[in-house]
Parts: C-alpha cells; sequence; structure tokens
C-alpha cells in the first residue's frame, strides 16, 4: 500500500515521539510505500532541534520514510494558550501542505494531540484519501482534566466543542485504533460503531528497548527509576511523598532522569523535604542509550494521577520496561496497573496514595534479586507474545488494508455506476 502517516510528532525527537517513528518503520520493513507529514523537529523543549528549519516546508527521506516537514509555533510549557497555538498551527500548516498525500491509498493519524485530524479529513474530503485514527489519548478528557483550561464555565464549554470535534472524526474516520481494551469500551460508549474498533498495543523500539548487561554501580542500594517526561498528569509528587515516608532508608534512592514542565516543582518539593540523598534527578538521554539507563537502576517506575481519563492510557514506559526486562513499580489507574498485574511483571498499586506507594518500594526493594529477575523475565515474555512490534504493527497494517480496500471497491462501484450510465 501507499501509507500517509500524519503525526505531529517524529525522530529525532525523544520519548513521545519515538513510536510514531516506530510505527512508520514497521510499515517500511513490511513492504508498504510511506509518506509522513510532520513537523520540524522540536520536542520535548519547544525549541526547534538541529537543523534548524530555514523555509516552510522540507522534504527528506529518513529509513526509507519520506517526509514532509511543516514550519509551525512550536511550545511545550505549561501556558494553554501557547500549547493550543501549538496544535492549531501544526493542524494548519499540515492542511496546507496535505495534498502530498493525495497519491496514498490511506492515511494514519497518530492521534496526540487531537488536532492532528484535521489535515486527514480535509484531505478525505478533497481526495478521497481514508484515514484510521490511531488514538493515544482520548479528547476532550486529557484537555479539560489537564488544568489547562482555568474557569469551569471555559472547561464546560471546551468540553462541548471538543467533543463535537472528536464525534465528528470518529465518524468520518475509516476505523479506530484504541491502544488498550479499556479505551476501547470507552470509545464504544462514546459511540463509535462496534465495527471500526481496533485494539493494538503500543510497542517501542525493539532494537533500542531489550535486554543488556547489568549496568548498576552501587549494588548496595535499591535504585528505582522513573525515565520519562516529568510532566503533571504523571502525578510523580506521590512518589516524592512515598520517597519521604522512607527517609529513614539510606538504601533506597529514586532517580528520575527527563525534563518536564513539572521539574521544577519536583526539584523544590525534594528541596523542601530534605530529600536530596534519596531523590536525584538526572538530565534526559538519548534514546539510543535507554537500555543502558533502565539497566542501571533496579526496578522501573511507572506513575499517573489516578483521574478516571487516564485509566485508559497505557504510558509506554510500560512496555519499555517490559522490553528491557525490567520490573516495574506500578502507581496508576486502570489499563497500566492491569497490564503490570496481568503479566506478573511487577507490583501493581493505586495511585495517588504515598503510605501504599512506599510499601510498594520496600517490598520490592525487599525482594531477592532472583525475585526481581523473575519479574523483569514474565514481562519480557509477556511483551513478546502480545505487544511485541511484530504483532501490532501486523494487526495496524491489517486495518489500514481493509480501509484501502474499502477506497478502492467505493472507486469501482463508482466507475461501474458511471458506466452504466453511459
Amino acid at each position: 500500500m501507499k501509507i500517509g502517516v500524519i503525526t505531529q510528532w517524529y525522530s529525532p525527537e525523544p520519548g513521545a515521539a519515538a513510536h510514531p517513528t516506530a510505527v512508520a518503520n514497521a510499515l517500511v520493513d513490511a513492504g508498504h510505500d510511506v509518506t509522513v507529514l510532520t513537523a520540524f523537529p522540536n520536542y520535548p523543549t519547544g525549541r526547534f532541534l538541529e537543523p534548524r528549519p530555514r523555509g516552510l516546508v522540507r522534504r527528506e527521506t529518513v529509513d526509507g520514510a519520506r517526509l514532509t516537514r511543516v514550519l509551525h509555533y512550536p511550545n511545550h510549557d505549561d501556558s494553554a494558550k501557547k500549547r493550543i497555538a501549538s496544535y492549531v498551527s501544526f493542524a494548519a500548516s499540515a492542511t496546507a501542505a496535505a495534498l502530498a498525500l493525495a497519491a496514498c491509498d490511506v492515511c494514519l493519524v497518530y492521534c496526540t494531540p487531537a488536532t492532528v485530524a484535521i489535515p486527514a479529513v480535509f484531505l478525505n474530503a478533497v481526495a478521497r484519501v481514508p484515514f484510521v485514527l490511531y488514538v493515544q489519548d482520548l479528547w476532550p478528557d486529557s484537555v479539560t482534566a489537564s488544568g489547562f483550561v482555568g474557569s469551569q464555565r471555559a472547561n464546560r464549554f471546551m468540553t462541548r466543542q471538543l467533543s463535537r470535534y472528536c464525534d465528528s472524526i470518529y465518524r468520518r474516520a475509516s476505523a479506530v485504533v484504541a491502544i488498550s481494551p479499556a479505551m476501547r469500551d470507552l470509545l464504544l460508549d462514546r459511540g463509535v460503531d462496534d465495527d471500526k474498533l481496533v485494539t493494538v498495543y503500543n510497542w517501542v523500539d525493539e532494537g533500542v528497548f531489550r535486554p543488556v548487561r547489568d549496568q548498576r554501580t552501587d549494588r548496595a542500594r535499591f535504585e528505582l527509576m522513573y525515565a520519562g517526561g516529568l510532566g503533571e498528569v504523571q502525578g510523580l509528587g506521590n512518589a516524592i511523598d512515598a520517597m519521604h515516608l522512607l527517609r529513614d532508608r539510606d538504601d533506597v534512592r529514586l532517580t528520575f532522569v527527563g525534563r518536564g514542565v513539572a521539574e521544577s516543582g519536583l526539584r523544590s518539593r525534594v528541596a523542601n523535604l530534605g530529600l536530596e540523598k534519596t531523590v536525584r534527578f538526572a538530565p534526559a538521554r538519548n534514546l539510543s542509550d535507554m537500555a543502558e539507563v533502565i539497566a542501571s537502576a533496579d526496578a522501573q517506575l511507572v506513575s499517573l494521577r489516578g483521574d478516571p481519563f487516564l485509566a485508559t492510557t497505557l504510558p509506554s514506559k510500560v512496555q519499555a520496561a517490559m522490553a528491557c526486562a525490567a520490573p516495574i513499580v506500578c502507581a496508576a489507574p486502570g489499563a497500566a496497573a492491569q497490564l503490570v498485574a496481568e503479566a506478573d511483571a511487577g507490583i501493581s498499586v493505586v495511585p495517588g496514595q504515598p503510605t501504599v506507594l512506599a510499601a510498594a518500594i520496600a517490598d520490592m526493594a525487599s525482594a531477592s534479586t532472583q525475585k526481581r529477575s523473575a519479574m523483569g523475565d514474565n514481562g519480557f515474555a509477556y511483551y513478546h507474545r502480545h505487544l511485541s512490534r511484530s504483532v501490532g504493527a501486523t494487526r495496524l497494517a491489517d486495518t489500514l488494508g481493509r480501509a484501502s480496500t474499502a477506497r478502492h471497491g467505493r472507486k469501482a462501484a463508482r466507475r461501474a455506476h458511471r458506466g452504466a450510465l453511459r
């Protein structure tokens, strides 16, 4: 197939951008002709990475995928207006360049933020290219619950408008892909046709995230690591409060690896509680280094706030830890906790309760090396049975193929109808 991929984030951006890149690469490796419509790299700093844009559009080929990069307003801070401007400006620029995908059989929309679907709707209207929504987080929930929208009145208005918008793109999409069974169920409750819904777990770059030799340097201390974006929805203050409850244990340490809008607040909280010896911050690392970074800790922390909309979310840290055979301490609601428990890959607890998380950290620290290793092995095996690239890419390609076939069937029907009229 000729497949278009529309995503605001893409390599060489780290973190959240790694998965759309992995998806495009998997489709290329499966023999498909892939064209990606994306932005100039700027995640997670909100500043353009090198090489900086020298025009409105740049075309390049990376790992077999043709890229069309469009200029937009980059922003990743906690300003609602600036973040909205970033989302809307990319949607506008990508829509202006959308005809670059007009020859595609089908488009895959990597749907975070939901505004990324706007160029696909335009392309569907003018060139009849069908699209498949790959829903990564639910709107309007992730917007209104994030705290970006201040007043209750504005929140209600935003909820109504975004709900109408999301309903409209679900109707126009040929298929809607959810990243967890819980998300699929919620989309079904919101009126998305059952026939359109498919569940495909996100996977990670298995060339990067893989088991490597133990990299720990301090074997006398248990090291729990959180590696990823330091955002508000991660609820990482809960982990700091848990470490405060464990402050008398100098054999347990928590390390944050990454950057984000919540970093300054987390650093202040650590300083105010006097936890500098047991909680530390490390800079973000290159994606290529992450297997070694994960292997330098005894276990990985997965953390989300307990907000209802996050119950459908499966953060990529779960898959990354499993693919690296690392045991997990999971303080998250719904899908993430359920998956860790089902895989027997670690310890799952309810989010937002420091006492419960402190007990889980202490339990993981007290577990034998063999027991932690068994948890990691369980997660690794579960990942490759259910979440791997081969499983996910095949299911995603099948979904795109059905959308493409339906389009060609409609074309043939129209040609037959015109022939009959003659």
